[in-house]
């Protein structure tokens, strides 16, 4: 970490280090699983502290939707925005559900007796990868159901679907395989000691189930607070009006891999997906192309006196090669706005696996960036 930031470094407060599971709308917050998702409560402390009730919060690469949600929970407006479509469908699926279970249950049931209606779709044309995850009566019903809210415009429950699609407990829809990242598990749960972990399995019962976890401690959203939710990377962000901070995490430059960990899911939203694809953040030419769009275009967009919360990570040191994107990051945005000033950096260490590779690989520590428009 450079002079510049470890002089006005702060460690991060104990309270962030807690579990997340017990503050409001934990259901919804946990409602799919996604890499890198940044903690309830770190969202909720850096709102708290650097906005106000009312104010129109900015994040151009929402992910999982997570300062979204929180920002409308604390009363304020909420502009979201990402590129990847599975980050966009979770960010829906949270500031949009239905208002209650009973609302969610009727919504279920219409959309199961319809996608029952559609035609059955040729399983020779699904890639063998994807195949080899279900049997073959799950996979049709679940591509039926996935191709019905698509269609429909429902990404609450299109969300649902993906968060059950996978893992070794009863509750889900694959064969035994892993949770987070998709890989199946075949060895340790050979299908000739363990059959009923590769039988059919009913896709009704398991999403009625999930709508019961998710509605546990109630998930009424106030709509009326958010102001857009689209697909449109940072380089095209148009605003009609200025706002008043931006909270936001952007990729860590080759730290983590988005499509690659989110395959399976990925692909029931866009058939084209492959097993494995680069990432945009993975070289640091692409990484600086998003720095720099985000320099040029979101940061325009800020108001005058508004605040900039960037949460960066310190240092990433992964396919043999070391970085310092907060430091860069910082450098780039200073440089197209001199008169951007940092008020704080506080200093968090990640223990939390789905955050950093088990080989010690991507980041340990994240910064957090509190920056000042002048």
């Amino acid at each position: 970490m450079s002079r510049q930031l470890s002089s006005v470094a702060q460690r991060a407060p104990r309270e962030w280090r807690g579990s997340s599971h017990n503050v409001d709308y934990s259901c919804l917050h946990q409602l799919a699983p996604y890499i890198g998702k940044l903690k309830p409560v770190i969202a909720r402390e850096l709102l708290g502290q650097f906005t106000s009730s009312g104010d129109i919060v900015l994040d151009c690469f929402s992910g999982s939707g997570t300062i979204p949600l929180e920002a409308v929970m604390l009363g304020r407006r909420t502009l979201a925005f990402d590129t990847n479509p599975y980050a966009i469908t979770l960010t829906r699926a949270k500031l949009e559900a239905p208002p209650t279970l009973e609302a969610a249950n009727e919504q279920l049931a219409q959309r199961l007796l319809d996608s029952q209606r559609r035609p059955r779709c040729d399983q020779r044309t699904i890639p063998l990868w994807v195949r080899k995850f279900f049997h073959p009566k799950t996979l049709q019903n679940a591509v039926r159901f996935a191709d019905e809210c698509i269609e429909k415009d429902d990404p609450f429950l299109l969300a649902c679907l993906l968060s059950i699609l996978h893992h070794q407990r009863p509750g889900f829809l694959s064969y035994p395989s892993s949770h987070l990242v998709p890989y199946l598990r075949d060895r340790k749960f050979p299908r000739v000691e363990y059959p009923e972990m590769y039988t059919e399995r009913e896709l009704a019962p398991r999403l009625a189930a999930k709508l019961a976890r998710t509605y546990k401690h109630g998930a009424k959203v106030n709509r009326s607070k958010v102001l857009q939710i689209a697909q449109v990377g940072v380089a095209d962000l148009k605003l009609d009006f200025e706002v008043d901070a931006i909270v936001t995490s952007p990729p860590y430059m080759n730290a983590l891999d988005y499509v690659r960990d989110n395959r399976l899911r990925m692909w029931f939203l866009d058939r084209s997906t492959v097993d494995y694809s680069p990432e945009p953040t993975e070289r640091q030419m692409q990484s600086d192309a998003i720095t720099a769009a985000f320099a040029s275009n979101a940061l325009r967009y800020l108001r005058k006196g508004g605040h900039c919360v960037l949460v960066v990570g310190e240092t990433v040191l992964r396919k043999r090669v070391k970085t310092h994107p907060a430091e860069r990051m910082l450098a780039r945005l200073t440089a197209e706005y001199p008169k951007l000033r940092v008020e704080h950096v506080i200093r968090d260490k990640i223990p939390d696996v789905r955050r950093s590779r088990r080989t010690e690989g991507a980041t340990k520590r994240e910064l957090v960036l509190v920056l000042k428009k002048g």
